[in-house]
């Protein structure tokens, strides 16, 4: 018989059973050391425990009044607030608008019942779904394990605090909090600046962080609270201690995730305070848990008998940052980038940026949540709309995802209205434009312009057109793999507001390609295009390219933008050079910038064009919401490198 267990059939079947098996082995094998700890714990203890007199718990809770009831209720009060603020936050973190107290009703009524049934986590989900339906499953979940792991996260760094301040009675307690402390510190840097590869982790923001953490020491000092005043008569404790023991006991409790941390949690508070006697101690427990998780269990039981109510209207500074379906783009947006200001609103094609709409949805401003900023790249798309209602919706929305407005690149108009608001104001880069309609390579200014295209056209350099939306063939094999050599050289690409090589976005972009006299591809470039302006993109050419490639393909993508009547050829910006007086900090990114980005070469480049420089400015409410919009930009634009 056993011979058939090898037939595929069968071998399915096995494997399939084995699957519950081996997730009931991996959830024991989690649990074996915090298993392993309270029975260690019991053990110590077996003389207390079975030494327990039930008749002096009993003596010693009636002893309990009425006053120590009403501060209790007015703690576990103060504890809830904090515990549905968790929901607000993380609502607001991962987009969605839901009315604050919608959520903090949704999230306190979570965790009671969580708290008290247990698996809180899974337990959340469904109370979640069950009170807010629009949420659907998926975002349900995703609310759960996040403040369950924020919560963990923020409890261990509120107990290395309280530990470090008013000790505990375990080995190695000072170096272990300090070592959670350092920590979480590390995991607010990396919030701010995360080095190579990491910049790709979407940490919370720090404004997040610092929320969560406040709500949670108030939670759980309160809970504390709790247990303090509810000490019988008699028992005298310092509150600092206590309230220390009770977070490591409710450490315990949830690790081991009884219903109530039942159990570990008790276990864990005698072994912490040997001093305190252990019937009052308990009898203090009875109270708190009759008082903190009955009472709002049952209320939560009621909240969940009703019936959900329907979600209301979301308000205007809401629905500020509308999806972006990049295959599919809505007409009015499809119009909004044809006539914008500046044709670099075509990056929003690339997909890291987002709309920022009024409240009908008309498109008003690119944008893009980056670490502590919501980033929002040049002037308003729509020139007709009052600049100052699109600084107000940016605030707006800032103000909803807890973070911190920032304008980049924006132009001196948009900067001046900055500056009435009392925002902080930088200048960052430098655009170089031409008038393609009158541009001409002739005049001492543009001898250097004429000496390099002398070079590329004796080298029998060609150049090629293909307008946006052209229905010829586009070379995206020997493009893409010149686009490769050209990355691989220079550490990997740029992104954000510089261009990055993709060819799902070529078809909306003017391209101009350059080949020897063999016929080889020797390099490229790519133009955003619109109604009021050409921007230049991407410029890809090879290592063993000819001298004065680029200045022969520009030149020939100025003249197209002649020919489409377009008036006027941004060169696009350059980081500008240092500024006098400026803080540490932003010359310590405009170094890291021009090196990264080679800016030395490409102000040398550009200028050979003679063209008109505007300056561009960064923009926000605060000098340190300015720098941190700045660390975010340069992570952003080298998050590749």
């Amino acid at each position: 018989m056993r011979g058939h267990d090898r037939e595929p059939g069968n071998r399915t079947a096995a494997l399939t059973t084995d699957i519950p098996r081996l997730a009931v082995g991996r959830v024991l094998a989690r649990q074996l050391v915090p298993l392993g700890v309270f029975a260690l714990l019991a053990l110590v203890l077996r003389h207390r425990i079975a030494e327990l007199d039930i008749a002096h718990i009993r003596s010693a809770l009636a002893t309990v009044g009425p006053v120590q009831w009403a501060l209790g209720l007015g703690l576990t009060a103060v504890s809830f607030w904090a515990l549905g603020r968790y929901d607000v936050v993380v609502h607001r973190l991962i987009g969605r608008d839901t009315e604050p107290k919608r959520a903090a009703i949704t999230g306190m009524t979570a965790i009671a019942v969580g708290q008290t049934v247990g698996m809180g986590a899974l337990t959340g989900t469904f109370v979640r779904w069950r009170l807010l339906p629009d949420l659907g499953l998926g975002d349900a979940t995703r609310i759960s394990a996040i403040v369950t792991v924020s919560f963990f996260a923020a409890w261990a760094v509120v107990t290395a605090l309280a530990v470090l301040t008013a000790g505990a009675a375990l080995p190695h307690s000072s170096l272990l909090a300090g070592l959670v402390l350092a920590a979480a510190l590390a995991f607010a840097l990396l919030s701010l600046w995360r080095p190579g590869r990491l910049a790709r982790w979407p940490l919370p923001p720090l404004k997040a962080m610092g929320l969560v953490l406040g709500f949670t020491a108030i939670d759980t000092l309160a809970a504390g609270g709790v247990l303090w005043v509810m000490l019988p008569d008699g028992v005298q404790v310092a509150p600092g201690m206590l309230i220390t023991a009770y977070l490591l006991a409710l450490g315990a409790g949830l690790v081991l995730t009884t219903p109530g941390g039942v159990g570990p949690f008790e276990v864990a508070l005698l072994a912490l305070l040997p001093t305190v006697p252990d019937e009052p101690l308990l009898a203090a427990v009875l109270a708190y848990r009759a008082i903190y998780y009955a009472l709002p269990a049952l209320i939560g039981g009621l909240v969940l008998l009703r019936r959900p109510d329907s979600a209301p209207a979301p308000e205007p500074a809401r629905v500020a940052l509308a999806p972006v379906d990049l295959d599919h783009l809505p007409l009015v947006v499809e119009a909004a980038l044809t006539t914008a200001p500046r044709a670099e609103a075509a990056l929003l094609r690339h997909g890291r940026f987002q709309l920022l709409a009024n409240a009908r949805l008309w498109p008003a401003a690119l944008v893009a949540r980056s670490g502590q900023s919501l980033i929002m790249l040049g002037d308003p798309l729509t020139p007709d709309r009052r600049a100052d209602d699109v600084v107000s919706d940016l605030a707006d929305r800032a103000r909803a995802t807890l973070t911190s407005p920032v304008i980049y690149k924006c132009g001196a108009r948009l900067g001046v209205l900055a500056r009435r608001r009392g925002w902080a104001l930088l200048p960052v880069a430098r655009e170089g434009w031409v008038d393609p309609g009158g541009f001409t390579t002739d005049g001492p200014a543009r001898r250097q312009l004429r000496r390099k295209l002398r070079k590329a056209e004796a080298a029998g350099i060609t150049v090629s057109a293909i307008a946006p939306g052209d229905p010829v063939p586009i070379p995206f094999d020997e493009m893409d793999a010149l686009a490769a050599r050209w990355s691989a050289a220079r550490g990997g690409e740029r992104g954000f507001s510089m261009g990055v090589w993709s060819p799902a976005t070529m078809r909306n972009a003017a391209i101009y390609i350059a080949r020897d006299g063999d016929g080889r591809m020797q390099g490229f470039v790519t133009v955003h295009a619109n109604r009021r302006e050409h921007t230049l993109d991407l410029m890809r050419q090879g290592d063993d390219a000819v001298d004065g490639l680029m200045h022969l393909l520009v030149t020939h993508a100025i003249k197209g933008a002649a020919v489409a009547g377009v008036p006027r050829f941004s060169l696009a910006a350059v980081p500008t050079g240092d500024i006098a007086g400026e803080p540490a900090l932003f010359t310590r990114l405009r170094a890291l910038l021009d090196h990264a980005t080679g800016a030395a070469g490409l102000r040398q480049f550009k200028s050979a064009f003679a063209p008109e420089w505007e300056t561009l400015y960064l923009a926000a409410p605060t000098r340190t919401a300015l720098a941190l919009g700045a660390l975010d930009i340069t992570r952003e634009i080298l998050r590749d490198a």
